[in-house]
């Protein structure tokens, strides 16, 4: 089935490395063929040759080639991505990386791989032999809870030939126990203990439904505990993510990242989104909201406490209740509302900014004035008494302050150091 000839018209590269390499002739293939030479060179490879393998696949299926180098001292390397791959009818399929995946319709065809000026060919059968029965095979006679469990399929056909076929697997009892994350692989996710049935299924080429006999398969109920990390700080503002991980350990001692195997859920959950083992911050709080994380398996848990805040704070700005910041007034008997509107590091806006907040009227830029005729309260509301009494025309101009303050009762800052602050000019008229 496969020809074992090597072709040596660029085989000296191989020894004496990447110099001459024009002398390897010419067309699209130089760049690829450079490459190859001086992986080549690097690695000492001066023989190459296809694995064996019985060169047929089905029409439905795929048939992996492997491509091996060798060097003086018979040391073996795997070099299907490195080489360039060839099939001589594209219509009966395409390969890649030595991955050869029928296209649909049986037939014969030429495999061709080259490699720094060496090739060699593998003869393929594209088989349309029907299905006649699937078995399966686990990896380990039983597996631990919450870890994975690994299974193959072989697909006996009517030509006598066992050949790569493409299978659904499913757990057809103790679904709640594990399950097959991904249903066209053999990888078996557990979630807990107990006893489970895995079957294989596949259609034939009449459309029938063909089945493996169900495989009682084993989850041993040896988890002792958990530990939830995250890889960033507890405290996260909206917007932010982590990465979390869970390790189990058992009855052993030994210990095993089964993160993917477990469920994470949090509390209050709609400050958080759960994608995998991501975590997003969502609708915080300038406080902090406090949340749970709690990972679960096996019947085993273990909890992550999290303070979820709002955004990073770049700016605030003094405004009017209707948004206006120039040419503020306000008149003798009357009230003037004040409000902040804070600007996040993302340009998100809080038009009604309030939290750990102080309203103060600058005395040392303003005019003088009998602070019980006018006042300023800590919700940015500023009166005027009518008992102000000014003078007709006569006004007051006025500097009023806002500042953020943080837990510590200093000025706040943002993420550059900059003190999150404003002011504003205001003028008292009769």
């Amino acid at each position: 089935m496969r020809s074992k000839g090597l072709h040596y018209s660029c085989a000296l590269l191989l020894s004496v490395g990447a110099l001459g390499i024009s002398g390897c002739g010419g067309g699209d293939g130089d760049s690829a063929r450079i490459a190859q030479t001086v992986d080549a060179s690097k690695n000492g490879v001066t023989s190459i040759e296809l694995e064996d393998n019985d060169g047929y696949a089905h029409f439905k299926g795929t048939l992996q080639l492997n491509l091996i180098g060798r060097n003086s001292e018979n040391v073996a390397t795997n070099l299907n991505t490195q080489a360039t791959w060839k099939l001589s009818d594209k219509t009966l399929g395409s390969i890649k990386n030595g991955l050869f995946t029928a296209s649909g319709k049986s037939g014969e065809l030429i495999a061709t791989v080259e490699y720094a000026g060496l090739s060699e060919t593998q003869n393929i059968i594209v088989s349309d032999a029907n299905l006649v029965s699937i078995s399966v095979t686990p990896a380990s006679s039983s597996v631990d809870e919450c870890k994975n469990a690994s299974f193959t399929g072989s697909a006996l056909f009517d030509n006598g030939l066992t050949l790569e076929y493409p299978l659904i697997w499913a757990v057809t009892e103790g679904v709640t126990l594990a399950q097959f994350s991904n249903t066209t692989k053999g990888e078996l996710s557990t979630k807990n203990s107990g006893v489970v049935s895995i079957v294989a299924h596949a259609e034939n080429n009449n459309g029938e439904l063909i089945s493996s006999t169900p495989l009682s398969f084993p989850i041993n109920d040896t988890l002792v505990s958990l530990a939830l990390v995250s890889d960033k700080e507890l405290e996260m503002r909206e917007g932010e993510s982590a990465t979390v991980t869970i390790t189990g350990t058992y009855t052993n001692n030994s210990t095993a990242v089964i993160t993917s195997n477990s469920t994470l859920a949090a509390d209050p959950s709609a400050s958080l989104t759960i994608d995998g083992a991501k975590i997003t911050a969502k609708n915080g709080s300038y406080a902090g909201t406090d949340l749970t994380l709690t990972g679960a398996c096996g019947g085993e848990t273990d909890e992550l406490a999290l303070v979820i805040l709002k955004k990073q704070l770049k700016s605030v700005e003094i405004k009017n209740s209707n948004g206006g910041t120039e040419n503020l007034s306000v008149t003798e008997g009357s009230n003037l509302e004040l409000n902040i509107t804070a600007t996040f590091a993302d340009d998100t806006t809080d038009s009604n900014y309030d939290y750990n907040l102080t309203w103060s009227i600058v005395d040392s830029k303003s005019d003088d004035y009998e602070d019980d005729l006018i006042t300023l309260d800590q919700t940015g509301k500023l009166s005027v008494s009518s008992e102000l009494d000014l003078a007709l025309n006569q006004q007051l101009n006025l500097v009023v302050r806002a500042e953020v303050r943080d837990e510590d009762d200093r000025i706040a800052t943002n993420a550059q150091g900059q003190q999150l602050v404003d002011e504003i000019n205001i003028v008292v008229r009769p």
